[in-house]
């Protein structure tokens, strides 16, 4: 796989140098310390020319070794896997990110519903070994169908939304809510098709993924029982949020949810819609209103300020800051629990 392209024996006194071609210009250098007559010896064949052939031969034959083993390596290096939202990129990374890279395409700190991916970003889609999105209308700016990838939202189960409740706001694809990741049940599915997906496309990994997906399962059922056991008794039962990318949680936990916009936190606030919830507040004694970290709080500051109630930050992780990327989505979750059972004035 090697060729040698230089093999000479210098000037009298000097050391020869052997130069190989290979990865980028490796170079392996052999020095053989010699003297006047041991050069000359080797140039006449004697048995200091034998000991140095086999010497070349054997250091060679470790080094083309060596060289096939960093080209195996090298492959493997290659291949990464391609994600969109937070959660998508937590499961993966848990499962295989410790071997394979996992490249998040929309970066921490960007807002999810407004990102919009450069020509290097599509590029790196189609290169990746597998391609994981939400579907839903989550990334409207997927257009088209790829042979490597994985529409997470064909394989959880969907909350519909309720028509008569109908806001005029868009409702994501075919009127089922895309904030799917917040049913804990739902990241317990992720996992388990992710383990799937990602242990055919890396059978050499395949022993680690089932391993680490079942660790991580089992501590998102942990997180489950943790929010049945803190959400079970509550002395209120509806928050107001700005954007209404809760519908799962309160699904799963019996609450309701109002909120200023739809499930899309670009929506414009109507004046009538900001006087229905702001006079909910009033009559219901409504402690706390939640905006998100990356939306501007200033609906639920204004609405705060008219009524009294704190505002107060609740994430849908859909996608994350960079300082909150160490905690992962347990942790994150946890903390919107503890703001959860005190807006729901939960014992």
């Amino acid at each position: 796989m090697s060729s040698i392209d230089v093999i000479k024996f210098p000037e009298q006194g000097k050391s020869p140098l052997i130069k190989l071609r290979n990865y980028s210009e490796v170079y392996l250098i052999i020095y053989i310390v010699s003297t006047k007559h041991a050069i000359i010896r080797v140039l006449k064949g004697s048995i200091y020319m034998k000991k140095a052939l086999i010497l070349v031969v054997l250091l060679l034959a470790v080094f083309i070794g060596e060289m096939l083993m960093f080209e195996d390596n090298a492959q493997e290096e290659k291949s990464f896997v391609s994600v969109t939202s937070f959660p998508l990129y937590e499961i993966t990374n848990k499962l295989i990110g410790e071997k394979i890279e996992v490249k998040k395409l929309i970066p921490f700190g960007v807002e999810t519903h407004s990102y919009m991916p450069s020509v290097k970003s599509m590029t790196t889609i189609s290169k990746a070994k597998l391609f994981i999105f939400n579907g839903l209308g989550i990334e409207p700016w997927i257009k088209k169908e790829y042979a490597n990838q994985i529409n997470m939202s064909e394989f959880i189960s969907l909350n519909e939304i309720d028509e008569s409740h109908d806001d005029g706001h868009d409702h994501g694809a075919e009127g089922v809510d895309p904030h799917y990741w917040l049913d804990i049940e739902n990241m317990i599915k992720m996992t388990l098709v992710l383990s799937e997906k990602l242990g055919s496309s890396f059978p050499e990994h395949r022993i680690m993924i089932e391993k680490n997906a079942q660790s991580y399962s089992h501590e998102l059922k942990a997180l489950q029982e943790i929010y049945k056991t803190r959400l079970k008794r509550c002395g209120r039962h509806e928050i107001i949020v700005n954007h209404n990318a809760f519908g799962y949680l309160a699904r799963e936990y019996g609450f309701d949810v109002h909120s200023v916009t739809g499930l899309s936190p670009d929506e414009q606030v109507s004046a009538k819609k900001m006087k229905e919830i702001t006079d909910l507040v009033q009559e219901e004694g409504i402690k706390t209103v939640f905006f998100e970290s990356f939306i501007s709080p200033k609906v639920a500051q204004t609405i705060s300020e008219e009524t009294g109630a704190q505002a107060d930050s609740l994430q849908p992780l859909a996608n994350i800051t960079e300082a909150e990327a160490d905690k992962g989505y347990i942790l994150l979750m946890r903390e919107n629990l503890d703001k959860l059972s005190v807006a729901l004035e939960c014992k």
